[in-house]
């Protein structure tokens, strides 16, 4: 019995897991096909931009808005709410003339993204406890982090040969598949589960929870590691076609990598919570991730194949970062868990968001430099959670 339920849960999280990779899927499927939505619509490179950056803004948004909710709601509710947004709007933006219909509901089709992510990873925390939690977390974030690997690899196939309609379709058809598995084998929550839980407004909610100290101590770093993260992934095609006059095919290649080691990060993550607490994980990880940043900002002129390597370790400890993050805030926060995570992925987003916008501070301080001030930033702001954990493990 005992086992059925095990391999019940298992299931979920793939379910789940899956969901969290069809929304990320959703948002970078587009990145090939935005020349044919350019051409079709007949309209200027940068009003099909701003569909992209309203995407990951809505979705940022959404976290906020949406993480006093999912505390109180059925998360199984607003995964097929989420669903069914994702499924429409593909319809309307795969058949309208109209550049301003599509962009409404590529909006749309955000708000649905953007429920996703924090639906399943509350789910995710409300069904598993300590080590499974951590494993848990770690298979999420696996397929989150492959989904921006392959979605371009998708987009680029079905925009060759259907159009961008085809990669609408293709999240029709996605969608619909997901709100089947939902309906019918996620289970929904109890009553008392949902709605016996002591309510507060929306500023007393977060106030309590930047009350919590360690909790939004973790929240500040990873603003910093991923923006530092976004910051680097701009700043590479620039390096690598001007300094090391590499074609935009082996470009696109050395990304792949990048992608891999943090696959490897996470699985290593899963393999070591299990027998290492989370607060001794967390240690060496403060100290590693800023002094890659600083090696990255020294050495990544001087030669390829070091550049590859400090990337490679890079990107295992990025992936190593955000399951440890996710499960630490998850642990941290028991009475407001879906508002913290809200606020965790929000500032997430953020960070991605303004660390594509870092290019601008080339014209102010040089890449290598800017770099090594982002190590030794990070590493300052690594202070502030290092003392408390350390401090736990002492006691």
């Amino acid at each position: 019995m005992a086992r059925d339920i095990a391999q019940g849960k298992l299931f979920v999280l793939y379910v789940l897991s899956i969901s969290a990779f069809f929304a990320s899927l959703s948002q970078n499927i587009y990145t090939p096909i935005i020349p044919i939505i350019r051409d079709s619509f007949h309209v200027p490179i940068s009003s099909v931009n701003f569909t992209v950056s309203s995407f990951i803004f809505i979705i940022a948004v959404i976290q906020i808005l949406l993480g006093t909710v999912v505390d109180h709601k059925d998360k199984k509710s607003l995964l097929m709410v989420s669903l069914v947004l994702i499924g429409v709007s593909a319809v309307i933006c795969a058949y309208t003339d109209s550049f301003a219909l599509f962009l409404l509901f590529r909006m749309v089709q955000a708000v649905g993204a953007g429920i996703i992510p924090l639906a399943v990873i509350s789910i995710v925390a409300q069904q598993f406890e300590g080590e499974a939690r951590g494993s848990a977390m770690g298979t999420y974030q696996i397929l989150l982090t492959l989904a921006p690997a392959v979605s371009p690899v998708f987009g680029g196939f079905i925009g060759e040969y259907f159009g961008y309609e085809g990669a609408f379709l293709f999240l029709l058809m996605i969608a619909v598949v997901l709100l089947i598995f939902m309906a019918y084998l996620l289970p929904g929550e109890k009553q008392t589960e949902t709605v016996k839980k002591q309510r507060k407004g929306f500023m007393e909610t977060y106030k309590a929870v930047f009350s919590h100290y360690n909790g939004v101590s973790i929240i500040m770093v990873s603003f910093i590691v991923f923006f530092i993260y976004f910051a680097i992934l701009v700043y590479l095609p620039v390096l690598l076609h001007d300094h090391y006059r590499l074609t935009i095919q082996l470009i696109g290649l050395l990304y792949l990598p990048l992608s891999v080691s943090m696959i490897v990060g996470s699985i290593l993550f899963k393999k070591l919570q299990k027998n290492i607490s989370l607060s001794r994980l967390l240690m060496p990880l403060l100290i590693t991730m800023p002094l890659l940043i600083i090696l990255f900002g020294v050495f990544h002129t001087q030669s390829l194949i070091g550049l590859s390597m400090i990337l490679f370790g890079y990107g295992i400890v990025v992936g190593f970062s955000a399951p440890l993050f996710s499960t630490l805030i998850s642990n941290e926060y028991i009475q407001h868990r879906g508002t913290a995570l809200g606020l965790f992925n929000f500032v997430r987003y953020s960070g991605m968001a303004l660390g594509g916008m870092a290019p601008a501070l080339f014209h102010i301080l040089p890449g290598p430099v800017l770099f090594v001030l982002f190590g030794i930033l990070l590493l300052l702001v690594s202070i502030l959670p290092y003392k408390s954990f350390q401090d736990r493990n002492v006691s």
